[in-house]
């Protein structure tokens, strides 16, 4: 009786480590539904559009199965298209800049607000999120068309004589992601700060530092991963956007996802835009590895 005491706890132990630590065998059948679910919705239609890259275009059968580089050497070459992707890359790199001006002293001023103001500044903050891109796009297109709102506005009190130039261009097309973007850094920011000691502000202004120095001396530095994941959630989401574009540039203002969409339905050049799809992942793929390099722990 007594050795079966004493050796009850040890089993009792294994048992509780074998449900903590379930076999291989068993943690196999519990992904393999998982696996199989991205290996038919997400990476079998990757590998279709990839080799629809590498066919050749035809005006009559939408492509012909002679597999090679030649779309991605067009594009790539293409004054055109390398124009496209600066535009693109330029875009992003904007809003992001934007987004984190404004967002930096949003979110210092949520983490400073008590606890009755805070949960009200994030609804406030997250409210771009909670409606559809289709309906907020439109919004702006009321506001910024050139019988918009705005123009409206300042015909009306006599400060301009004809529609500013603010749609269907670049700056319509960066308020909107703006608008789309500000959120992510916001939140991403907030998640950083939060976690900063006060001690260390506090002891900097009884050494003699400014706000100022304070800010760039003390507070940016120890916020800097806040910074880079707001950076590349924005970065990202901006290259990649495609109804705000679409909507508020119209067919003056192009970007990598609108072009696709046209080579896919009204140009009908389908290699070309599985040629693009896979340049504009790539590009993804580059700036998620510079910001694993740029922010690794060190």
């Amino acid at each position: 009786m007594t050795m079966a005491t004493q050796q009850h706890p040890t089993s009792h132990a294994r048992s509780s480590k074998g449900m903590r630590n379930p076999p291989r065998g068993r943690m196999s059948t519990l992904l393999s539904p998982i696996a199989t679910f991205y290996a038919l919705f997400l990476l079998l239609p990757y590998f279709y559009i990839f080799w629809l890259s590498l066919t050749r275009y035809s005006s009559t059968q939408l492509y012909v199965p002679d597999l090679g580089l030649h779309n991605y050497i067009r594009i790539l070459t293409d004054s055109y298209y390398l124009g496209l992707l600066a535009q693109t890359i330029g875009l992003g790199l904007f809003v992001m800049s934007v987004t984190l001006l404004l967002g930096y002293p949003l979110a210092m001023r949520i983490v400073a607000a008590g606890k009755t103001a805070k949960p009200i500044l994030l609804i406030l903050v997250m409210t771009p999120l909670l409606v559809n891109v289709v309906v907020r796009t439109y919004a702006w297109l009321v506001l910024l068309g050139d019988n918009g709102v705005i123009n409206k506005a300042l015909s009306g009190i006599g400060l301009i004589d004809a529609p500013l130039p603010i749609s269907g261009n670049f700056f319509s097309v960066a308020i909107g992601l703006v608008h789309l973007s500000l959120p992510l850094m916001v939140l991403s920011l907030v998640s950083v700060m939060e976690k900063l000691d006060k001690g260390l502000f506090e002891a900097g202004e009884s050494l003699g530092a400014g706000p100022m120095k304070m800010l760039v001396g003390v507070h940016i530095p120890l916020c800097m991963q806040g910074i880079g994941a707001g950076s590349l959630l924005v970065f990202c989401t901006v290259i990649s956007a495609f109804v705000t574009p679409q909507l508020l540039g119209g067919n003056r203002f192009s970007t990598i996802s609108t072009i696709i969409y046209q080579k896919f339905t009204f140009s009908m050049n389908w290699p070309v835009g599985a040629a693009l799809v896979f340049v504009l992942l790539s590009l993804n793929f580059a700036v998620i590895l510079l910001h694993s390099f740029m922010f690794r722990e060190k």
